[in-house]
Order: structure tokens, then C-alpha cells, then sequence
């Protein structure tokens, strides 16, 4: 399903939500005691082409264990509110706290949001015409538990309960007219609730988790929804996540401290079963291929592929451009390298933090039919 990740972006910024266990970049001497807990209130704002601009507050609290790497392992916990010009309201926790002397990492998070959104229809060749307004209510909570088997090595297991549903469809549209009919190819218009449990196993070399120069980072998972837990819905999730990044040059810059770098992605993601039509890959957004609306393209099957040139030009202030192509099938059969999409673009990079190496984005991004260029400001980097 979708869920909507949106960040606060202001003088200093937070993410409302968590991206996985970090690689280390250095350790503490042993038996010395961690640095003081960070805690954090702030306000905010962002803009993506989903929800226009948008403003919030949350707190931020990041505490070091005893012994962890500095800089990377950190028990965190993170609530917040955001809401947006086009009325968008989420509501979003997370809480990760490492155990078993640092190794294994527990995460939990619920989300609670109001957010009016577009349908354009499934597959890789709808329309923008055919776009059909609806908003969705929903709520959802996931724990996800990750033990590292060997250094950067991880394997986990996660579970999550969803509800969901969607009102003020288009009258006489294709949501609203495909309502009351039970041989409905599109599911998800009723309301109705997913829960379900996966594994995952993670390789991770990257010598840092938010500004990495080199190494790399690959994640398997598979996710069940299963009626026998209380799904309405009975389906399967399969997603492949790699990435790469390569230094330019082995010297630092003696202006910014750092070195060019290039960065790769490689994205697939597979659905089986008896999806709603919201638990469907989906195809753009501000991490996976900026320059399309998120949810423009839709289906069981999605691949993506993103690089950047990501140069630093001071202490603080960087440079990326940008190239990626994606799409969307039924089938992998169905996948043609003549309709994937293409996605080009720049941006600015600001530091806002030395210690955790967290970039404010500005990008400017081409699609297809997009004649005028997309606009995102958000926090951290898309991969």
C-alpha cells in the first residue's frame, strides 16, 4: 500500500519517518558513556507535486547507546503532524531502539491521515485525463524486528495491520460507478483492512547511512497478507532494493570536505494475489523517479532504475544531477524497454547537520508529459 512519507524541511529538519539500520562509520571507545540524548521540537515546511506545500511540527529525540557506532546507531523516537494546501493531514510515530548489545534493532511506527489523492486507473498507459479525485482514510502500525548475522548483514522479520477507506469518489467515475458491482476488477473501493507478516534479509556496506561516498546496500523482502489473520485482502509483496556509490576521486575537495560520487538504483517490486487497488507498485513521488506523480503509474510489477552525479561545492552546499527511467506491468512478460519512462533533473543540496550528515533536497525533475519541471524540497537524499 501506499504510505505517505513526507518530511519537514525547515532551518533544521527531521524525517517523520525511519529508513532501516544504518551502516557504522566509527566507534565510541569501548565502556565510554554516549553523548547526551538530542532532543528536538520543531516546525517545518516541504512541497512535493502530491501535496503541494505543506507545513508541521514534531519532536525528535536520537540517544547513542553505550559502545554503538557514533553516527550511525541510534535509538531514536520521532512523532510529528504535517498538513498540506490541497488539505492532507497525517499523523506519524516511530520508535527504534537497539538491543542485544547494539546488533538487532526493533522498530514500530503507527500513522493515522486524511489525504485527498488522485486515481489515474491501473497499467502503463493511462491517461492524465482519465484522473479521478477521491480521499483516503486510513491508519496503519508496523513492527519490524532486524538481527545482524554477521557484520553489515542482517536478516528480520515485520508485521502490519491496515484499514482503509476512500469517500468523496468522482460521481459517475470509475471508482464510484464500479462501487456496487461485485465482479469489480479494481479492488480497495469498499473499505477494508490488510494484516499481514514477511521476512527480509539486508547486506549493507555503505561507510555511511545518510551522505554515503562508497559501497553498497541490498534488500529482499516478501510480505503475506492473509485472511486467516484478518485480511480482507490476500496477496503477496516481493521487493528487491540495490544500490551502489562510487567515488569520482580519492582526494577530498579542499572546499567541502568531500568527494563526487556517483549513485545507482535499481528497484523491482512484485504483487501476486488479490491486491487493492492502493497496495499496487507504484511509479513516482520524491523517492522512486521524481518528474511523475505518485500513482500515476500503477500495477502488479514495477521496475525502476536511478543514478545521480552528486558533487559537493562547499562545507555545506552540493550539486546533483539526475537520470532514471521506470515502469509498470501486469506481468514481467509485459515489461518492454520501449515503454519504460524517462526522468531527468538537478538539484541543490544544503547540510543542515555535520553530525548525522543530513542533506535538505531541492530537485527539479522532467517526465515524459511534463513540460514544466516538478518541484521537491525534502529532507535526506531519495537512495
Amino acid at each position: 500500500m501506499r504510505l505517505k512519507s513526507l518530511v519537514l524541511v525547515a532551518g533544521v529538519t527531521f524525517s517523520l519517518t525511519a529508513r532501516g539500520a544504518p551502516a557504522p562509520t566509527g566507534s565510541a571507545p569501548p565502556g565510554s558513556a554516549p553523548p547526551d540524548p538530542e532532543i528536538l521540537v520543531l516546525p517545518g515546511v516541504f512541497s512535493t507535486p502530491e501535496t503541494g506545500f505543506g507545513g508541521g511540527a514534531g519532536l525528535f529525540i536520537l540517544d547513542h547507546p553505550i559502545d554503538s557506532d557514533q553516527g550511525s546507531k541510534a535509538n531514536a523516537l520521532r512523532i510529528g503532524a504535517i498538513y498540506t494546501e490541497k488539505k492532507q493531514f497525517i499523523l506519524r510515530g516511530s520508535l527504534e531502539r537497539y538491543v542485544n548489545d547494539n546488533r538487532d534493532l526493533i522498530t514500530l511506527s503507527v500513522m493515522a491521515q486524511r489525504y485527498p489523492d488522485s486515481f489515474f486507473g491501473v497499467g502503463n498507459n493511462t491517461r492524465v485525463r482519465d484522473e479521478e479525485k477521491y480521499t483516503s482514510y486510513a491508519w496503519e502500525t508496523n513492527a519490524r524486528y532486524l538481527h545482524e548475522v554477521n557484520p553489515r548483514v542482517y536478516i528480520g522479520a515485520q508485521a502490519a495491520i491496515y484499514h482503509e477507506r476512500i469517500d468523496h469518489l468522482k460521481p459517475g467515475g470509475f471508482l464510484d460507478r464500479r462501487a456496487d458491482q461485485n465482479d469489480n476488477p479494481v479492488r480497495g473501493i469498499d473499505p477494508f483492512a490488510l494484516s499481514g507478516a514477511g521476512i527480509l534479509l539486508r547486506r549493507d556496506t555503505r561507510d555511511d547511512y545518510q551522505d554515503p561516498v562508497r559501497g553498497s546496500f541490498v534488500e529482499a523482502s516478501t510480505t503475506t497478507r492473509l485472511r486467516a489473520l484478518g485480511s480482507d485482502h490476500q496477496y503477496n509483496t516481493t521487493a528487491i532494493d540495490t544500490r551502489w556509490f562510487v567515488p569520482l576521486s580519492s582526494a577530498k575537495s579542499p572546499a567541502s570536505g568531500n568527494v563526487p560520487r556517483l549513485a545507482f538504483q535499481a528497484l523491482a517490486i512484485s504483487t501476486n494475489g488479490d491486491p487493492p487497488f492502493q497496495a499496487l507498485a507504484m511509479m513516482g513521488g520524491r523517492d522512486v523517479l521524481r518528474g511523475y506523480f505518485l500513482g500515476r503509474y500503477r500495477d502488479r510489477d514495477l521496475a525502476v532504475f536511478q543514478s545521480e552525479l552528486r558533487i559537493p561545492v562547499s562545507q555545506r552546499w552540493g550539486a546533483v544531477a539526475y537520470a532514471g527511467a521506470g515502469n509498470v506491468s501486469r506481468h514481467w512478460s509485459g515489461m518492454k524497454a520501449s515503454e519504460f519512462k524517462p526522468a531527468t533533473g538537478a538539484g541543490v543540496r544544503y547540510r543542515f547537520s555535520d553530525v548525522q550528515k543530513v542533506n535538505i533536497r531541492l530537485d527539479f525533475t522532467w517526465g515524459r508529459e511534463t513540460p514544466n519541471p516538478s518541484f521537491y524540497l525534502s529532507l535526506a537524499e531519495a537512495f
